[in-house]
């Protein structure tokens, strides 16, 4: 049975977590998000919105969607991400639609469930995925890498030398592994500083290595894929991850300067890691 006092994201919600255009009043696009989700988890369009209580939560945010939680008769939760109001027309759609093609290929991929657009409003879009109860959420704090971690109350962690290590290689192990090789396509605007991996709950109760953060860390982000060669897709991601990115260069890989650069042998353990992933799952019968 979940508990509602669980803290599951960032405590206090108001409209400063909100990315507005100017002729957009954030209060009054709060109160239109409240009403997309609300009706629509009233509604029967999904099989696992059966119940007799259901309440949403909101856990988090960033520049393109905010993330909510959507627990049924305190034994089933759902994360529900629904568009933010500033944010560009059908991202909601194509993010779902990359999700859903990585996911199949991958377990390292959250697998979204449903999306859904506003009937009443057709740029608020939302998509379903699981919820991954209290999992953390990797990312850089001012500069130092580490994990937003929800319980007791949430709050950033800074990761120890080890954890680093371990841990940044295995991000770029994933994004490499990823690679589309028949449609050379790569995984592109990934916020790795930003949230866009999580790992589960747990995992700090196993022995910290690359076996368990392939069993246990997702990505849960996929804004945008590039067409490239896979050498030239490696050689701009490990310029992007170092900080080496030219003012004049399109950024490709991140969409925006890292802000705290990895170090060079996090980026080449994690290539190396990478391509045994794809070895892997070519030895399974897994087309990447």
């Amino acid at each position: 049975m979940i508990k509602r006092e669980d803290s599951l994201g960032i405590p206090n919600y108001g409209v400063w977590y909100l990315e507005t255009l100017p002729n957009q009043i954030g209060l009054e696009e709060m109160k239109d998000i409240h009403r997309f989700l609300n009706n629509l988890v009233r509604s029967k369009v999904a099989p696992e919105f059966d119940g007799k209580s259901k309440r949403i939560e909101f856990i988090n945010y960033g520049r393109t969607q905010l993330v909510y939680v959507l627990t049924v008769d305190e034994n089933r939760q759902y994360t529900l991400l629904v568009t933010q109001p500033a944010a560009e027309k059908n991202i909601g759609k194509r993010e779902f639609a990359n999700l859903k093609q990585l996911s199949a290929r991958s377990s390292n991929v959250i697998n979204p469930m449903y999306y859904f657009q506003d009937k009443d409003n057709k740029s608020r879009e939302v998509y379903i995925t699981p919820y991954y109860y209290q999992a953390r959420c990797v990312g850089v704090n001012s500069t130092e890498w580490g994990m937003w971690i929800p319980e007791p109350r949430y709050h950033y962690r800074r990761f120890s030398e080890d954890e680093r290590s371990i841990i940044n290689s295995s991000m770029v192990a994933i994004l490499v592994s990823l690679y589309d090789e028949k449609e050379k396509l790569g995984i592109s605007e990934c916020r790795l500083d930003g949230g866009d991996f999580m790992i589960e709950k747990g995992f700090e109760n196993y022995v910290l290595d690359f076996e368990n953060m392939e069993e246990r860390m997702k990505l849960i982000a996929a804004r945008n894929m590039v067409q490239m060669d896979f050498k030239e897709y490696l050689e701009r991601l490990k310029k992007e991850l170092l900080g080496k990115l030219d003012k004049d260069e399109k950024n490709i890989i991140l969409g925006k300067k890292i802000k705290c650069p990895m170090r060079e042998d996090e980026v080449d353990q994690g290539i190396l890691l990478g391509l045994k992933l794809k070895e892997k799952s070519k030895s399974k019968g897994v087309s990447l």
